[in-house]
């Protein structure tokens, strides 16, 4: 089946390539179609709420497979294109999912039966550095929002109440999908070896020798990004600062773990402590504060 679909997808591609305008080939009837079946073709996808790490991770990955295939790329991180150079890559699609970071909570669908015959690599990220990178994303380079980050803290779309459904509905889904795996911005932090040869086993991707896996991770570093995105070196938006002069409109921010803490006051992170020891799936216990979740759970009537 894997070699029928990898068949079905090369030629559907170079057919529409060839004979459909871009007009055609993007909107309407037909790129809807055409969403449907780059969908049904994929032979695993990445998920992830916005600012869980995904950028250092894709071109982690995307470095190894470019190197692995002699791809000649000035890009790695565009690796859902990869598969069009050589059909013995898989297919590997890159998503938000349901663009949860733009609902709120009680907003965030918990619908993933598209997801039933797929492999699941499910990245997260402590909620709080999410929120705190989020909120600084969304301001200035999306410009969805122009507030206080306590005020989007409590009122404004893609908060804590979004992170934490987009991550429960996944917790509740992960047994219902082809095969799951689950990977943290936290590991990769302390073993970003170990977290990319097993994230490689999973995506179906060769082995990475230990020089490969040590130039992938310094290639991906802080430092090396920050330049990359300093001097635009990937040509594409994804890795581009809104404003230069801006330190906070960059893709590549800080790359902390804990950062949080430099801009959320104790109330603020006491309300937010709250927020994931009464609502987040036990699945992710690793982000619970016990002092917080075991008072909560205590308190009768006041967990769910």
């Amino acid at each position: 089946m894997t070699r029928l679909r990898a068949g079905l997808r090369d030629l559907s591609f170079s057919t529409g390539e060839i004979l459909l305008p871009r007009s055609i080939k993007t909107k309407g009837p037909m790129g809807a179609l055409r969403r449907a079946a780059s969908h049904w073709a994929r032979d695993a996808f990445v998920l992830s709420y916005p600012k869980a790490g995904r950028t250092w991770f894709r071109t982690m990955i995307g470095y190894i497979i470019s190197r692995q295939y002699n791809l000649a790329l000035d890009n790695p991180m565009e690796i859902q294109h990869f598969w069009k150079l050589s059909s013995r890559i898989p297919n590997i699609g890159f998503t938000h999912d349901d663009s949860p970071n733009l609902k709120f909570g009680a907003e965030v669908e918990t619908d993933k039966s598209r997801y039933a015959a797929k492999r699941i690599l499910f990245l997260t990220r402590d909620p709080r550095d999410v929120l705190v990178s989020y909120y600084f994303d969304a301001k200035n380079r999306m410009k969805v929002i122009d507030c206080s980050i306590g005020r989007y803290l409590r009122e404004e779309r893609g908060s804590i109440d979004a992170i934490v459904a987009f991550y429960n509905a996944w917790a509740q889904a992960r047994s219902r999908v082809r095969a799951f795996h689950w990977i943290t911005y936290e590991d990769m932090h302390v073993a970003p070896r170990r977290v990319l040869r097993e994230a490689c086993s999973f995506l179906q991707i060769p082995e990475p020798d230990d020089a490969l896996l040590d130039q992938a991770v310094e290639f991906a570093s802080f430092e090396n990004l920050r330049k990359i995105e300093m001097s635009d070196g990937f040509k594409h938006e994804r890795l581009r600062p809104a404003d230069p002069a801006n330190p906070e409109s960059y893709k590549v921010r800080r790359g902390k773990a804990g950062g949080y803490v430099d801009y959320l006051s104790e109330d603020e992170i006491a309300f937010v402590d709250e927020y994931i020891a009464r609502h987040l799936d036990p699945f992710f216990d690793i982000y619970q504060r016990p002092s917080v979740r075991d008072r909560v759970k205590s308190e009768p009537g006041l967990v769910g």
